[in-house]
Formats: structure tokens, sequence, C-alpha cells
């Protein structure tokens, strides 16, 4: 593997096909690191990523903002500074009910793209 910085301020940012409002700068890919993928995610007022399910494990850490989660048959809002792991097939979504964008990292492994 090779070594690499990433500026993500300098990477395109795109809003999901799949998800409402949620803009997304894919920072690492399975073309740089061969074991996990990382993305920068903002969900804006309104919007969420919808309940779904991935093949991968999830790990979502807030940034910031207040979020209403819904983990397997689970559902709790926080802010920033929580992490939630969402193991392979468990459905887990967020929404975003407040009037500030939320900001997240997520990483899945293996990697997504």
């Amino acid at each position: 593997m090779k070594q690499t910085i990433i500026r993500t301020a300098e990477q395109e940012e795109y809003l999901h096909p799949e998800h409402k409002l949620f803009f997304v700068r894919d920072v690492v890919t399975a073309a740089t690191n061969q074991y996990l993928s990382m993305h920068r995610g903002r969900i804006e007022p309104d919007g969420e990523i919808v309940v779904h399910s991935s093949p991968q494990v999830s790990t979502i850490y807030v940034l910031s903002g207040q979020v209403e989660c819904t983990l397997g048959e689970d559902s709790t809002s926080f802010s920033g500074g929580s992490c939630i792991v969402a193991p392979v097939d468990v459905v887990w979504g967020l929404k975003n009910g407040g009037e500030q964008p939320v900001e997240l990292l997520i990483v899945f492994t293996p990697p997504q793209c």
C-alpha cells in the first residue's frame, strides 16, 4: 500500500443518489486502502440517510449536529461526539430534524468502493 495524504477540502462533494439532502466526499476508497473506505458526509436540515443495511460493518462518527438514529429496532437521538457501529446486515439510518447540518465520518470495513 502506498502512503497517501488526502485533503478533503479539495475533494469533490456530491449528493448521494439514494438519500435525501445527504452530501458526501469519498475520502478513502478501496483504491487507496484495501481494508476500509472512509467518507465525509453532511446531512442538511430535513435530510436523512434512509434506513438500510450494508454488507460491510458501518462505523459512523458524528462530528457535529443533532441526529435521530435508527439502529436495528431501536431509535435514539444524540449529538456530535457520538459513534454508531452497525454490524453487517443490521439496518440503520440517520435523520436530521434540526436546524443545523449534521457532519459525519463513515467508515466501511471492508471498503465499500
